[in-house]
């Protein structure tokens, strides 16, 4: 069940967004992992210029990621205004000023708990996205996967055990993110699929893969933002790569996949640019919006 807030906004992302382009794209929503971030999780001078240009044009710029709102800080948050971030793959968006969550759809706490019991014996480590934060079992630094994905930053949420912490815990859990330890426990993994209906199992990665809500995702999120901003989805450019983002491309009035895109997302978008290791997101944009 997805759940709703009433926030304030500062006087940034309150203004109402008056400047119009050739296109008539009022917003602009972009994946952070294989599509405007290099393979080294960095993002581009290039990249960044571009996407201030559209936000100095008065439209507006949402990430919309697996990543939780600390994952966007040092990338795509040094543009601004960035008044809206769909984040964890659209179980929440938040106002990245403040950390506001203005709307969530979360996973159940008891059948999360029931998801890590089945997995409990398998080569997999865990993590969790919260409303309190990131969260990870005891072992992360030790399993060699710290040094693999630095971006995941967990610097303050270590816990001994993930079950015996679900049960404690107030927080809405938004993701259950997952590394397996092998390349057969994760094709085992994607190969079952997800052991409960309340929850769906998506690859995001060559190595990864993420669990959310039946109900959440970056396709919903981007139609439930928009409706709050009473714009309309034609108005819409998105940009995205992997299996996360097919929804929000199908959704979006203009839709971009990444060169590095599998075939399943090429075929979801209007358009295909290039790599992101080549700058694509940027080069689109620049094209479309500038010639």
């Amino acid at each position: 069940m997805t759940t709703m807030y009433n926030t304030s906004h500062n006087s940034q992302c309150s203004r109402r967004h008056l400047i119009m382009n050739p296109h008539n794209i009022r917003l602009v929503a972009l994946d952070m992992d294989g599509t405007l971030l290099h393979e080294d999780k960095r993002i581009s001078r290039r990249t960044l210029q571009t996407v201030q240009k559209l936000a100095d044009a008065g439209i507006r710029v949402v990430p919309a990621t697996g990543r939780g709102l600390d994952g966007l800080r040092g990338t795509i948050l040094q543009v601004s205004p960035i008044c809206h971030a769909i984040c964890s793959n659209g179980a929440a968006i938040q106002d990245p000023a403040s950390g506001a969550v203005l709307e969530e759809t979360p996973i159940p706490i008891p059948e999360a708990i029931r998801l890590l019991e089945y997995y409990r014996d398998r080569p997999l480590f865990f993590y969790l996205h919260t409303s309190q934060g990131p969260v990870r079992p005891e072992g992360w630094k030790e399993s060699g996967l710290a040094a693999r994905f630095p971006y995941l930053r967990f610097d303050t949420s270590t816990v001994p055990d993930l079950i015996q912490w679900l049960g404690g815990t107030k927080a809405s859990l938004w993701k259950i993110g997952v590394f397996p330890h092998s390349d057969q426990a994760f094709q085992e993994m994607l190969r079952e699929g997800s052991p409960l209906p309340s929850m769906k199992l998506m690859r995001t990665g060559e190595c990864n893969i993420e669990i959310n809500s039946v109900h959440a995702s970056k396709g919903n999120a981007l139609k439930s933002l928009c409706a709050r901003l009473d714009i309309p989805m034609s108005s819409v450019l998105a940009i995205g790569d992997n299996q996360n983002d097919i929804e929000m491309l199908r959704f979006a009035g203009v839709s971009v996949a990444m060169g590095n895109a599998k075939e399943d997302v090429k075929s979801a978008a209007r358009f295909v640019t290039g790599s992101n290791e080549a700058d694509g997101a940027a080069e689109f944009l620049e094209r479309y919006f500038w010639g």
